[in-house]
């Protein structure tokens, strides 16, 4: 197992500083206020998607997948594999987030505290989770080139929904307002979901690999 992890990091160490100069410049100019610092947490979720998607792309184009499944990994060790893969990418991506925006608050840019941080990057991170849960069974089902459309339906529905519901709040107009205590709960309940949806994404991703035909 460790040896499909270590494959997916040299495979993307080419693209490792492209992704590494994008987060930095990002940071860079968070920390000089052009964008706002929590623009960082948003990094941890196009990186926790981009990276991992790049690696399975990377692997149809090779055939990688033809020879892993005859190999003693088997098939259900190239998903364990892929889906470790993407909790590291996700992992180094939250710590690279959170220390950039501990820097951008310890040199007092920005308005919000540590805990307003620490709390954007896991919030982001989550949602990176939920967001992987969605595409990794698509692109093992459907391939990287057709998944990539499914993925712009998603992100345009989801980010849609999105703007419609900014764009109502800002009218004031009346939404469902849910009850205290499901807001405080919010997080836990967040943390629950991404969680589970991971692991029931791959639960599924398992059981498309098994059918999949090389």
């Amino acid at each position: 197992m460790k040896g499909l992890i270590y494959k997916d990091i040299l495979a993307m160490r080419r693209l490792a500083g492209t992704y590494l100069l994008f987060f930095l410049v990002y940071g860079g100019l968070a920390i000089a206020g052009v964008f706002d610092i929590s623009v960082l947490g948003g990094m941890v979720v196009l990186l926790g998607m981009m990276i991992p998607m790049s690696s399975i792309s990377m692997d149809d184009t090779n055939g990688w997948a033809r020879f892993a499944v005859a190999s003693p990994v088997g098939r259900q060790g190239i998903i364990k594999g892929k889906y470790l893969f993407t909790l590291l990418t996700l992992a180094i991506s939250t710590v690279l987030a959170g220390l950039l925006m501990a820097a951008a608050t310890l040199l007092g840019i920005g308005e919000n505290s540590p805990i307003d941080c620490l709390l954007i990057t896991l919030c982001c991170t989550g949602a990176g989770l939920l967001l992987d849960a969605v595409l990794l069974p698509l692109t093992f089902q459907f391939g990287t080139e057709k998944a990539r459309i499914l993925n712009v339906i998603f992100f345009a529905v989801l980010f849609g929904s999105m703007v419609l519901l900014g764009g109502a709040a800002s009218h004031n107009l009346s939404l469902l307002q849910p009850p205290a205590w499901l807001l405080a709960a919010l997080p836990v309940l967040f943390a629950l979901v991404s969680i589970g949806g991971f692991a029931i994404s791959y639960c599924i991703s398992q059981s498309i690999y098994a059918k999949k035909e090389f």
